[in-house]
Parts: structure tokens; sequence; C-alpha cells
């Protein structure tokens, strides 16, 4: 009686839940180092969550196989073609975040899908991931024969006996309400959110909780953002002031009189743990140390997202990631925003952004013009093909080499960015490169050297320009990559600690701020180092004023983090998840009890989500102008 067309249904679906487990525990495992003692809760936990996508995605294949119990011919492999495809792109997903996690420490949400699609370095770059990851493509192949083979084993449980219609409709209503009630994640009375993992795990550990595609789904054609209000707009005014205006300078000693101008240097993968003069560790980027020496050095800044995606947003037009999806493909990028190109082209300055990467590579370009730069300079304009490097684009040497020529001219005052790339996953270098640049215990570290050295020949033929002296150097990096988890950094917040510094020794004496800063107060702090006097919008802070908010925000998989001088803080949107310490202290850096610098992070990280999500959906990202 029990073997027949429902006993193989349910072996087929427990097959693929067995599969999903299976998934987590690998997830794990290849991510041990963010996930030490994973509670056993966080995966019977995850069940739950396994079950709610299974049953959105084998919807249609669970009532088919209602429909048709026992298909034959052309049915029998349609459905078998239905199970295995959705199931086989699914758990492709899966099997990407296996690895995809390390660079963005989070289970991939939608946007992911248009990063994927956006430019041509998915397909440029596939034989590099297939050959650097080939574990985990044989993982995927693995996975797919067991559900192949599952598949064709669980048909033969039907002994053919003769169907009962009452059994039939009973036995679907009974398994169309299991779909229903798995769909849901349960009886309760909002179905299953990517946030009610928190229930089951630390914050820490919510990706465990999680499966890729449960994160797909539940992000897939959702309003990014929506408002929410923790308080009046006047009390978030205050915690977290988006409207600044600077009528004198933050510190006379270090206000640059002159019109300078002003080149931002993004760095790919730049972390700061892999510089000696911050880490007190191994060093692999020897000139930026040297720089730091010379420069108003931000010895606590974090970036505020953990993708190029996220990073180019955050340090050129103060946005940070507070969202599931990018800011650049967004709908939220097509309304006019506040970028530091923007308010220094409305001042004279020209413009431009050089990336030697692929046209269209993540939307780069279309976010520059968006963002107001006159010039897009990317692999398509830069005069020397044979400099690509076979996967992302232009080699960092050369195309530094080319910005400081084309930087000598534009006209002055000029305001452009560069952003490298030879420091990205496959960090491959040329074979006599790969020997002058050798060492380290990462494939990270060689090609940190080289874009460090390439970084030391630009600022040498930058020192012989005209322009030099009169110019304002930014230089970070758009996030971190393949940290060395050994124990001994994480009082430092590692995953987003990156370098930053304001480099113009003529008028920037050098010192070390050791205050908290994030990329989204770059924009503020460099308008006001050069005296910009005129209003404008920013959800970061001036990094030389004592009021600014003395943390860094960032968010993954709808859980908010604030990170201090002393403690990082973990919050829901609803409830506070956790407050971890940094390093030793148990107070305040003024001996404050720590419930009371708690209350405070989450009180200013409720007034930067209230802010950020308000100005979005309301379409008010730039201070309006006054009328006459």
């Amino acid at each position: 009686m029990l073997r027949g067309p429902l006993l193989v249904l349910a072996v087929r679906s427990g097959l693929l839940l067995g599969v999903y487990a299976l998934v987590r525990v690998l997830f794990v495992a290849l991510n041990a180092g963010s996930f030490a003692d994973a509670p056993a809760s966080a995966y019977w936990g995850g069940l739950r969550f396994d079950l709610s996508a299974l049953a959105w995605l084998n919807a249609l294949w669970v009532l088919l196989s209602l429909a048709v119990p026992r298909p034959q011919g052309a049915w029998r492999k349609a459905l078998a073609g239905l199970y295995l495809g959705v199931n086989a792109v699914a758990l492709f997903f899966a099997c990407v975040d296996l690895e995809y996690y390390k660079f963005s420490l989070k289970r991939s949400t939608a946007d992911f899908l248009r990063i994927l699609t956006a430019g041509s370095d998915t397909a440029n770059l596939a034989p590099a991931f297939a050959r650097d990851y080939w574990y985990i493509v044989l993982t995927y192949l693995a996975l797919l024969a067991l559900l192949a083979w599952g598949h064709r084993w669980a048909g033969r449980l039907d002994a053919g006996a003769p169907l009962r219609p009452w059994r039939r409709a009973a036995g679907a209503i009974v398994t169309v309400a299991a779909l229903v009630v798995a769909s849901r994640g349960g009886l309760q009375l909002i179905p299953l959110q990517v946030i009610d993992a928190a229930w089951y795990a630390p914050a820490t550990h919510i990706p465990v909780v999680l499966n890729t595609p449960f994160t797909l789904l539940m992000t897939l054609g959702k309003p990014a953002v929506q408002e929410r209000t923790y308080m009046a707009p006047m009390q978030a005014d205050v915690l977290w002031p988006v409207t600044h205006r600077f009528d004198a300078p933050a510190d006379p000693l270090g206000h640059i009189p002159q019109r300078p101008n002003v080149v931002v240097i993004v760095l790919e993968s730049f972390s700061a743990v892999y510089s000696a003069r911050l880490s007190a560790g191994p060093g692999y980027m020897p000139f930026l140390d040297e720089l730091m020496d010379q420069s108003l050095n931000m010895t606590h800044a974090y970036a505020n997202g953990r993708r190029s995606i996220d990073g180019i947003p955050a340090v050129l037009a103060s946005i940070p990631e507070l969202m599931d999806e990018a800011f650049i493909t967004s709908s939220y990028a097509q309304q006019p925003f506040t970028s530091l190109a923007g308010v220094l082209a409305a001042e004279g300055y020209r413009t431009s952004f050089f990336h030697g990467g692929n046209n269209g590579t993540m939307g780069f370009d279309g976010f520059a013009r968006s963002a107001g730069f006159q010039r897009y300079v990317g692999r398509n304009e830069y005069p020397v093909q044979e400099h690509y490097d076979g996967h992302w684009g232009i080699w960092d040497a050369p195309f530094l080499q080319y910005f400081a020529e084309e930087l000598s001219r534009e006209q002055q005052p000029f305001m452009s960015c560069v952003f490298t790339l030879s420091s990205h996953h496959p960090y491959e270098l040329p074979p006599d490169l790969a020997a002058q640049f050798s060492g380290g215990t990462h494939k990270i570290h060689p090609v940190l050297r080289y874009t460090d050295e390439a970084l030391r020949r630009f600022f040498d033929t930058a020192r012989t320009k005209p322009w030099f002296a009169n110019t304002l150097f930014v230089i970070t990096a758009d996030h971190t990559a393949d940290l060395d988890r050994n124990g001994q950094q994480y009082s430092k917040a590692i995953d987003y600690w990156v370098p930053l510094l304001f480099h113009m020794p003529a008028h920037l004496p050098a010192r070390d701020q050791h205050r908290v800063t994030q990329h989204i107060d770059i924009l503020p702090t460099v308008l006001d180092l050069i005296g910009h006097r005129e209003p404008f919008f920013s959800f970061g802070h001036s990094a030389l004023r004592p009021a600014s908010p003395p943390y860094a925000v960032m968010a993954s998989n709808q859980v908010y983090h604030a990170v201090g001088d002393r403690f990082i803080l973990h919050y829901d949107g609803e409830r506070l998840l956790g407050v971890e310490a940094l390093g030793t202290d148990s107070t305040g850096p003024l001996g404050e009890p720590r419930d009371l610098v708690a209350f405070d992070m989450l009180t200013r990280l409720q007034a930067a989500i209230q802010q950020f999500n308000g100005h979005l959906v309301n379409n008010s990202l730039t201070v309006k102008a006054s009328a006459p």
C-alpha cells in the first residue's frame, strides 16, 4: 500500500533535503575560519529554510507529479528534466557560494544575478574560476549525479498497485498542504524571512542557517529597502546628519588654502591586515606603508561593503551597503545623487574615472556617468591592448603610468579616480613578475606587492608633473579579500578593515588618526579639507570633526553592523542580536559602561538606517537648491 507514487515523490523530495543539508556542511567546512563552533541549532534550524526554498523551487514538479502519478514516455522525461533542471540551477548558486562567501561575507542575493550578467567578465573568467575552484566544480557535478541516480532509484519504489481514487485525492490534499506549509516556513502569520535565521544562531553564524537559493528567491523582484521609523526625523538628523555645511576649517593647520586637484586611488583588495604598519604583522604593501608616514593616516578605517560594486559608491558617493542589493544595480541609482565628482564639477573641476577593466564591468561606466564624471576611461579606451591580463583588464603598472600621463592633459583643477584591478582573483602574474614578487603565504600576497610597486612608480612619475604639488591624494581599498584567519587579528574587525590616507605633504601634516572612519566619510572629509563651504548631502561625515558619529556601518543578509573602537554591534532592524568586544576592553574609551556604549551605538545605527532607507525611497539624495 505504501509503495506507490507518493512514496516515490517523498523519497525524491527527501533526497533534495539531504543534498541541501550536505551543502550546508560543506559550506561550514570550507569557511571554517568564519564559522568556528557553529551551534547545532544552525543546522537543524537551517532545515526549515531548506524546506521553504525546495517547496518554492519544486512546486510545479510536485503538482505535475500529483496530476500524473505514473508518467510514461515523454511525460516521464519531462518530469525528470524539470526535477533535475530546476535543482541543477539552484545547486549551481549554492555551490558558487561555497567559495564566493569568502569574498562577499553573505549569502548571495538577487543582485548577484545582475552582476553576473553585467559586462563580459563572467565569460572571460569562467575558465580561471573552474581551474582554481576545481573541487567546487567536482562537488557540483557529484551532487547532480547523486540527484540523477536517486531520481531513477526512487522510481523503482512504486510497486504498481492500482490507485484508488479516494486515496489518491487524500494523498494529493495532504501533499499540497505540506507544500504550502513548507513554502511559508511553517504555520506562523508571516512567511519565513531571511532575518528569521537569527532565531537559530548568533549574527556571525546566520549564513550557516540560510541557503543561497532561499536568499535569492526572497530578494528577487522585491524592493531593496522600506522606510523605517525609529525616532523623530529631527532626532535622526542629530544622531546621523545627512545634510552638511562647513562654515570654517575643522583644523586651520590642516586646511588646503587654494582649490587643489583631487585624485582618489582605489586599490583592489588591499586589506589593512597586510599592511605591516597597520597590523604589526608581515607586510605586502611597503610603499603604501611609506606613504602613511607622510600622510593624514586613518588607522581604523572600514569599508562599508565587501564587494567592489559596493565599495565604489561608498568611496565616491558616500552611499553605504545597507540593503541586499548593490546600489549600482538598483533602481535607486536612476535618481539624482550626490557624488564627489558632481559637487566638484559644479565648481569648475574637470572630472574623470579610470578603470582598466573591461567596459561594462559591474556597471562602473554607467555609474560614473550618473555620478557626474565627465570622462570614463576603461580597457576600450586604453591605447595598448597588448597589456591586457587575459582576465579582468589592463595590468596595473602600465595603466597607472598611463593615468599619470593623462592627468597632465587635464585642465586644472581636476578631480579624478583610478581603480586598480591586478590584485583581484585569480591573482596571476606573468612568469617574470611572479618571480620578482614571489613570497608570502597566500596567492594574493605577490599581486599585492606588484600593485604596491606599480603605485610607487606612479608616484615617481607624478612627482615630476607640474600638477603634483597642488593635488590631494586619497588612497584606500575597495574591500578586503583572502584574509589570513590565524586568530590574531579578530580585535580589528578585519573583514572590513582597509587602509585610508589623505596625502598632500605641503598642506597636510603627517599624523595618525585613530578614530573610527569609513568609506562614506571620504566625500565629506575631502570637501572639508579643500574648504567647500556650500551645503551638500552625504550619509558619511567629516573625519576631521569631533562631533561626527564614531562608528562605521554596514549590513549583510539583513543584519546591520556598527563598528566602534571597542565593540561591534549586530542588529536585525528590530532586535539587538549581540554586542562583541573587539579587544580586551569591557568599557568605552572614557570608561563608560558597556551597556551605555551599546545604547549609543544602537540608536545611532537606527538613525543611520532610518536616514538611508527614507532618503532612498523618497528620492532625496541631494540638497535641494534654495529658491532665489
